[in-house]
């Protein structure tokens, strides 16, 4: 992924994190109530980190996948028995997998949505 793309996702997220927070403190009349919006603040606020800083990708993309992961799980099995559920685990083929290969592995999969975004020729000259 470019420098560019890089600094714009984590501005962003950054924006992104300081809205949930600032939505948190005060949930008004969201059913969710405000722990979800600093969960949400901690994610963005964690992808913006990744963002940021590339030397710390080995935790901050494993939260970030374990993250999308546990998300799709939950999603799948709330879904189960409803109309829903073939498309839960369409999503979760599709973006609830890889993030679990992210969050054992540290990396993107070869194999994953967005591949040539993610592994790009460019990280491999890092490494």
């Amino acid at each position: 992924m470019s420098r560019f793309s890089r600094v714009a996702i984590g501005v962003v997220a950054l924006l992104c994190a300081i809205a949930f927070f600032m939505t948190a403190l005060n949930p008004g009349s969201f059913r969710a109530g405000p722990l979800v919006f600093y969960g949400m603040s901690v994610l963005c606020a964690t992808i913006a980190i990744a963002c940021f800083f590339p030397q710390t990708h080995p935790i901050t993309l494993r939260i970030i996948g374990t993250t999308i992961f546990v998300a799709y799980v939950v999603y799948a099995v709330d879904s189960f028995g409803s109309k829903n559920f073939g498309r839960a685990l369409l999503g979760f083929a599709i973006w609830g997998l890889p993030s679990g290969y992210l969050a054992i592995a540290g990396k993107y999969p070869s194999w994953g949505t967005g591949t040539q975004a993610f592994n790009s020729k460019s990280n491999d000259k890092r490494k």
